[in-house]
């Protein structure tokens, strides 16, 4: 009878989060996901933008966050059926405002240049929506080593994506993104060999928010656009949170505040 190999631990990698991270960009004064969002987040002082990545039927990693065209676009369809010609021939802002009319769905590389030229960083959520997550998982790390560097934090509610991304790219933290904080938690988060913990911020407790934080973990939200939710959750010692209005919130919370009830 064989016996498999037991698992390797690998040194979690560690990386400085903002405290504020803007969600699709600055998604409340742009098309999330495009290009015009993440620049306006930038000249917002956002440092991090936060974005999903997935892949066409030709496997190239395109940033959009529906499994389907109509919401977002002036297409249709799942987003794995079309080439990244046909996606890139689409119209990613007309639905948004008349004032965004052409703006594209943008490719990874498109971002990661973007980014590298705002001297931002990204939180890239893996999401398979439909194709297969351990390609998608490669195609962005091939894209990652060829990009220029700046600081990425990778993401994904898919298991799978998660412990692929740990095991084939151990140098790029990798988070692991929940709707609910599962009472298994931290046994499950040491096996993905996760870096992070990603969460809704309605699943929150101060008293689940205290179990992570105490044992060291890096704790994320989602998505939060109220100051005084926003103040709440970093006096529970949350490490940063994602917003569609970047602007609000730096101006009213420009640094991280000291986590008063820990």
């Amino acid at each position: 009878m064989s016996i498999a190999p037991p698992r390797i631990k690998r040194p979690k990698t560690v990386i400085e989060i903002p405290h504020i991270v803007a969600h699709r960009g600055a998604s409340i004064e742009a098309p999330e996901n495009t290009i015009a969002a993440f620049r306006v987040a930038g000249a917002r002082g956002a440092k991090w933008i936060e974005c999903d990545v997935t892949l066409s039927s030709d496997n190239k990693c395109v940033l959009i966050h529906d499994d389907t065209l109509e919401r977002t676009s002036n297409g249709t369809g799942p987003i794995h059926h079309s080439d990244l010609a046909t996606l890139r021939g689409l119209d990613a802002g007309g639905w948004f405002s008349d004032i965004y009319k052409g703006e594209r769905i943008p490719t990874l590389t498109d971002t990661l240049e973007t980014l590298y030229f705002m001297d931002m960083g990204a939180n890239l959520e893996i999401k398979p929506s439909g194709c297969d997550p351990v390609r998608l998982c490669h195609e962005v790390i091939t894209e990652l080593k060829a990009a220029k560097k700046l600081p990425i934090l990778i993401s994904s509610f898919d298991d799978v994506a998660v412990s692929e991304m740990r095991t084939h790219a151990p140098e790029i933290p990798c988070g692991w993104l929940l709707e609910t904080l599962p009472k298994d938690w931290k046994s499950e988060y040491d096996r993905l060999g996760a870096s992070a913990i990603h969460i809704d911020h309605t699943a929150l407790t101060p008293v689940s928010a205290a179990e992570i934080v105490d044992a060291g973990v890096p704790l994320v939200c989602y998505t939060i656009n109220d100051v005084d939710r926003a103040k709440e959750l970093f006096s529970w010692g949350v490490t940063s949170v994602i917003t569609d209005d970047p602007a609000k919130l730096l101006t009213s919370i420009p640094r991280r505040p000291f986590a008063a009830n820990r």
